[in-house]
This record gives C-alpha cells, structure tokens and sequence, in this order.
C-alpha cells in the first residue's frame, strides 16, 4: 500500500491534499496538521474473494441480542446487546455513563469476561469505584488502563464478551499526529473500534463526551459510524433519562429511566406514576398521556399565565420546545379569542422529562385555558391530542394505548380526539374547560 499525505483541520477535520494556513471550512488559523493515510492499492492485492450474490440469498438469521440483565437498557437498545456492534453513550459530566458500564460490565461478565479500557481513571480508581458499587465477578472484568489503544490489533479479543471504552475523547492511535480529544484522532479511534467490532462480532460500548453546547463531541461522523446512540439526560428530581437517538438495530425514540443510588443507578420500570404522584388539582395543571419509543405514560403539564411585568410579555417553556408553546398560544389567540399574546406564559413539565410527541399539545391548550380562567381540572382527568394550526384537534399515533395507560392509573375520563369526549377543535375545548368551572361538565 503506498501512502498518501493529506493536512486535515484539527478543529473541524477539513481535509486537503495541500497544506494551508486558514482553514477553507471554520477559518480558524493554523490548524492544520500532517497525516499520512494508506494510498493507492498494491497491484498484488487480489480481489478473487469478492463475492457477488442476489439479495434472495443471503442468509437472514439473527444472531441472539446480549441479555444486559437490566429490562430498562435491554428497552432502549431493541431488544439487548447486539453481537458486533458499537453503540456510543454520552451524557454530562458526573451523570452516569462510567457508573452504567461498570455495573453492565459486571452483569455481562457472568458469561464471559469484559475488556475495560480505561483512559480517563486509573485501575486504582476504577477498583474504588467498583468497591463503592459492590460490584461482583471483579476477576471477570479486565481492566486496562492506557490512553494508546494501539495495543487492540494484537490482543487475543476473542474471549471477550464485550468492550468498554472509556472515554473516546481521551484515547489516540500513535500513528496519527495529533493530540486526544481532537477531531482526527476521535474519527480514526471510532473508526478503528468500529472495525474491530464488525471484524470480531463482539460488542463494543464506548463512552463519549459532550460539547458546552449539549452535542456529542467530535465530528458527526462518529455518529454515522456506530450502530447506536445512546444518551443521557438528568432532572431536577435526580433521575437519569437514557435516551436513544439512533439504532439500527430497534426503535430509535425509546427512554428509560434510572435513578443514582449510593450502589450506582437503579432502573425505574414504572415511569408514569413517578411524574404525577404529587399531581395536585390546581389552575394550570393538567394530566396528559404521551407516547415515548414502545411504552406510553403519563404526565403532569403545568402552566401559568399571568400579566407581564415588563413591557413586552415572557414565554418560558421547560420540558417541551419553546416552539411548541409559541405554536399552541397562537392557535389558542386566534381560532378561541383568548388573548395570550399580550400575557406572560410560562410552561413546565414535572419531573424535567424532555417531551417531543405532538400529543401534548391538547394539555398544553388546556393547561394555559385552565390558567388563564383559573379553573381547576377535576382528578381522574388525562388529556392528549394533536392541534392544528386552523385550530382543530386531530389524532395521534398508539391511541389505544395511551388510554389504556390512563385508565390503569385511575385516570377514567379521557380527553381526546375520539371517543366520548372527544374535542373537535380548541373553541370546544375552551367550552369544555368552562362547564367544569360552572359545575355543568
């Protein structure tokens, strides 16, 4: 293989055959840095082996998923650990992800050893953190603690059930000229991961860190390159929210939830009961059913309008897009005659789960109804639906099982597009939330 030199920007990974000054892409100023690639191929190479078969032949039987023994993360990866694939988790500092592939690895190492690189911590710290944890089956878990992840190419791998990488952002190949954490060395390094994982069918977890702006560090091409993206998301209450973004192998939108214990995180199957258990009938708050990844559950949508203060009024939105909220407002201003828009609207969702399911929406428009007439919704009450910009409300996706979710948490009277109380457009259910405050509903 011959080589071939290249100069690649070390900020944003701009690559020229040339050596330039100021980046074309991010116009940052010497960043540009040597690399030397493998070339054009060797006239010896055979391709022989290359097989070409129709797409009726190839064979389609699954390899059986890694059980992680936790249901929460089995959920959010489809089904388990698939062999041979790499899946990247990233979260905020201190949230969890070094804590989750501890107590994964402990639980995977039941059936075969697991290959820990640690390049952040030593394996003093990784063995107190294990002690704190009580981890078991410690003489399972093969801990190597190095930032050069050169060493992977002649190790005998084979006898792993899997390989954790902590963190991507902290390890490098010596034959690449720059430093860890830079955007050559992230791609190379995932990219050499990814490979290993294909090449060996075993699965490769690798931790990833996060820029001051909440996106997963590095290039967008580490993205693309692994098979699954998870990532993690904290409250105010104190729990982790893992969030899948990505999976080839399952549903792409599933959440679990864990909560940080003393012993590590602690899976919370039942996640409905834990955002309105403290739901109190009051102007503003409102139950709404929502759909997330394979489950449904409920929450608690709390809403306050009042008079602004200043001069120009203030929307402020937790929990759900501001977007959203300006969306919703401006239907409610135009299509019922309620005149939001000169009013300070502030939103939140309790327990500080991230909400993108459109399904909201009615509860959003009853909150702020519910808000601004100062009407309290009577217990037992869920809402959801979908509202249109001409101000009607439409249905939304597994309505049967949002109601069914409703209903096994006392929640009898379903507010929705369909069925007996079914709201055909916000005028009805500004109509609807009145009967309540006059007793007639």
């Amino acid at each position: 293989m011959k080589k071939k030199r290249s100069y690649v920007c070390d900020v944003c990974g701009y690559e020229s055959p040339a050596w330039f000054g100021r980046c074309p892409s991010c116009h940052e100023w010497n960043t540009a840095i040597s690399f030397v690639s493998e070339g054009d191929k060797d006239e010896n190479t055979s391709v022989a082996d290359i097989e070409v078969r129709p797409l009726s032949q190839i064979d389609t039987t699954e390899s059986s998923r890694v059980d992680t023994k936790i249901e929460e993360l089995n959920r959010s990866l489809g089904g388990g650990v698939v062999p041979g694939s790499a899946v990247l988790i990233s979260g905020e500092p201190g949230i969890g992800k070094s804590t989750l592939m501890l107590q994964l690895s402990a639980l995977i190492a039941g059936e075969r050893p697991v290959l820990y690189i640690s390049a952040e911590e030593s394996a003093r710290q990784l063995r107190l953190r294990a002690e704190r944890l009580k981890i078991q089956r410690k003489e399972q878990i093969e801990v190597v603690s190095a930032t050069e992840i050169d060493f992977l190419g002649s190790l005998a791998i084979e006898k792993y059930g899997m390989i954790v990488v902590d963190s991507l952002q902290t390890i490098k190949m010596s034959s690449v000229p720059s430093l860890p954490g830079s955007v050559v060395q992230v791609r190379e390094c995932a990219n050499m991961l990814v490979s290993l994982a294909k090449s060996s069918d075993i699965p490769v977890l690798i931790v990833s860190h996060i820029t001051k702006g909440g996106q997963i560090a590095g290039p967008k091409l580490v993205e693309h390159l692994v098979d699954t993206v998870l990532y993690f998301e904290s409250s105010k209450t104190g729990f982790r929210f893992l969030r899948t973004i990505k999976n080839r192998f399952g549903p792409s939108d599933e959440i679990a939830v864990f909560e940080m214990t003393s012993e590590g995180l602690k899976e919370v199957p039942d996640i409905s009961s834990l955002f309105v258990e403290d739901y109190i009938s009051a102007p503003g708050n409102v139950v709404s059913a929502i759909y997330e990844g394979s489950r449904a559950m409920l929450i608690e949508v709390q809403a306050l309008v009042s008079k602004p203060v200043y001069g120009t009024p203030r929307r402020l939105a937790s929990g759900i897009p501001l977007e959203r909220l300006l969306l919703v407002t401006a239907v409610l201003t135009k299509r019922a005659g309620i005149p939001l828009d000169s009013l300070d609207l502030y939103m939140n969702v309790a327990g500080g789960l991230q909400i993108e399911d459109t399904g909201v929406d009615l509860a959003i428009a009853a909150a702020l109804i519910s808000s601004y007439t100062d009407t309290s919704i009577p217990e037992g009450v869920a809402f959801f639906g979908e509202i249109g910009l001409d101000g009607t409300v439409r249905s939304v996706s597994s309505m049967e099982k949002r109601i069914e979710r409703a209903k096994k948490s006392s929640f009898m009277r379903i507010v929705a597009p369909e069925g007996r109380n079914g709201i055909k457009d916000v005028k009805q259910l500004l109509k609807f939330i009145g009967g309540m405050k006059s007793g007639k509903e």
